[in-house]
């Protein structure tokens, strides 16, 4: 599963892509994805899909996580209205691991779900790693996104 940042959306924009794989908006980043539309006068590709569409997506678990991650971090600005795209991210992160974890103790075999984060911010990758390490999540730059 593959989730792309505002980052990596204006980076398809800029390169001009055409991309291979789906890729998956968070919630905030949803938002984020409208503006950056208007900024570079394109539209998303119809394989940039909604984190929701996801069958896994647990609205009530990403919350939860998503009420923990605002809390443990700072770096947003309610007045400004920024800082929320890298909490929707760690939260539907958080959320997708644990809604995978409780599936493989169903399945009794190894969780082979790989959650790839394409981003250029510094900040995210490290809280990333921060929270989820020794996790089947990875971070890559939005320059290996196909």
């Amino acid at each position: 599963m593959n989730i792309i940042d505002t980052n990596g959306i204006s980076y398809i924009f800029e390169k001009n892509l055409i991309l291979r794989d789906s890729y998956y908006l968070v919630p905030d980043v949803e938002e984020e994805a409208e503006m950056t539309q208007l900024i570079h006068n394109k539209r998303l590709p119809s394989n940039i899909l909604r984190s929701s569409q996801i069958t896994n997506f647990d609205e009530a678990v990403y919350l939860k996580h998503y009420k923990d991650i605002l809390n443990k971090y700072g770096g947003r600005s309610f007045f400004n209205m920024t800082g929320f795209g890298d909490v929707s991210i760690l939260a539907t992160l958080l959320m997708l691991v644990e809604v995978f974890d409780k599936r493989v103790q169903k399945r009794l075999f190894p969780n082979d779900d790989q959650i790839v984060v394409y981003t250029k911010d510094q900040q995210l990758s490290s809280k990333i790693k921060t929270e989820l390490a020794n996790k089947n999540v990875i971070v890559r730059p939005v320059t290996d996104i196909v």
